[in-house]
């Protein structure tokens, strides 16, 4: 079995955006429906995803590691969040360095 990578996704948009301190993100819109997708995620978490949203809007580092995740249920909300997302990254009021994610799946 190869290796699963971040970069084996679609994405509708992605933008690599370097923040204030210099670092490097990927700033990233995807749809999970009809995604290959990690063949490690168990089926149960897949659920919870799919509940918070179909559109997700990521931010991830250059080794490939999740940094910031949310789900939305329309395009057209997602979209608006990406551009919110990457100002914020660019202008540092939003900090990847401190992971958030998975946020909006309790509820």
């Amino acid at each position: 079995m190869s290796q699963w990578s971040i970069g084996d996704w679609q994405y509708v948009e992605r933008q690599i955006v370097t923040d204030p301190k210099g670092r490097k993100w990927s700033v990233a819109l995807m749809d999970v429906l009809g995604q290959a997708g990690d063949p490690e995620v168990p089926n149960t978490l897949l659920e919870l995803q799919y509940a918070a949203g179909r559109y997700f809007t990521i931010v991830y580092s250059t080794s490939g590691t999740v940094q910031f995740e949310r789900g939305y249920p329309a395009l057209a909300e997602a979209r608006r969040a990406y551009e919110t997302l990457l100002g914020e990254v660019f202008d540092g009021t939003l900090d990847p360095s401190t992971p958030v994610y998975r946020e909006g799946l309790e509820g």
